[in-house]
């Protein structure tokens, strides 16, 4: 049976302080990871704390996909993360910020095409 995806916004480091309580995706690139700790920066360069549902072997430099509830405008508490194949991927920071701009501006756009 098929599950829906639970509703999220795609978010980056400025946007999240708007999504305070809801659920959010973004992507980061992973700086330090201590247990269930994640500091990370967004794709805007914005500093973020995560708290992981489980320990993360991410390697520093890594992009990740973080899915959880926004906290406060710099803290997630993550219900799942994505991890990309390593620190070596070219992600389109730009493409991606640009993304999270259109989808939250012109939201009637989004949700019917």
């Amino acid at each position: 049976m098929n599950t829906p995806f639970e509703s999220r916004t795609l978010v980056n480091g400025g946007l999240l302080k708007q999504f305070t309580g809801q659920s959010v995706s973004i992507m980061v690139r992973v700086e330090s990871v201590a247990g269930t700790n994640l500091m990370a920066c967004s794709t805007d360069n914005h500093k973020l704390r995560i708290s992981l549902p489980s320990e993360l072997s991410a390697a520093q430099g890594a992009w990740v996909e973080v899915i959880g509830v926004s906290s406060s405008g710099d803290t997630i508490r993550a219900k799942e993360v994505i991890e990309f194949g390593g620190e070596n991927i070219d992600f389109d920071v730009d493409s991606y910020n640009a993304m999270t701009q259109l989808l939250n501006n012109v939201k009637l756009f989004y949700r019917y095409g």
